[in-house]
């Protein structure tokens, strides 16, 4: 007979935690819009194969979806090959805009590289990625082959 009190307390017990962590993540989404938010469309893309010496170039597109202007500080990669380019004025609320990041592919084999955005949004720093893998061009023969 006991057990049978236990099932209905374990029921009542489930559905009160659901309805308390429902409303609390509710509570903190409202909370990040409130002022700058930024919101990428992906953070990471693959360039797949690419020749080396080839261009490549992608744009990582974003809206500001919070309530106040957004200001993109600085935007860094891991190390030299990877160059930003950002548009330095404020992105009105509701405005989208892109992060576009190059790679220097005259650098054979796989890469991933890591670009951390910052600014002074509610999330202020986002990391995006860029992969893939640079083989040699079949035209061109690479220093040191004859």
């Amino acid at each position: 007979m006991k057990h049978f009190l236990h099932i209905p307390l374990l029921i009542l017990c489930m559905f009160a935690s659901h309805v308390f962590s429902q409303s609390f993540s509710d509570a903190t989404v409202k909370k990040q819009t409130k002022g700058p938010y930024i919101e990428f469309t992906k953070t990471t893309h693959s360039f797949g194969t690419i020749t080396f010496g080839e261009p490549a170039s992608y744009n990582f597109e974003f809206t500001n979806t919070g309530t106040e202007p957004l200001i993109i500080t600085n935007v860094r990669s891991t190390c030299g090959c990877t160059v930003p380019q950002w548009n330095t004025q404020a992105i009105a609320p509701g405005a989208s805009e892109s992060i576009t990041v190059s790679y220097d592919t005259k650098r054979s084999g796989g890469f991933s590289k890591g670009i951390t955005v910052y600014t002074n949004a509610v999330n202020k720093e986002i990391i995006l990625i860029i992969e893939g893998e640079v083989t040699a061009n079949p035209n061109k023969p690479v220093l040191g082959e004859k």
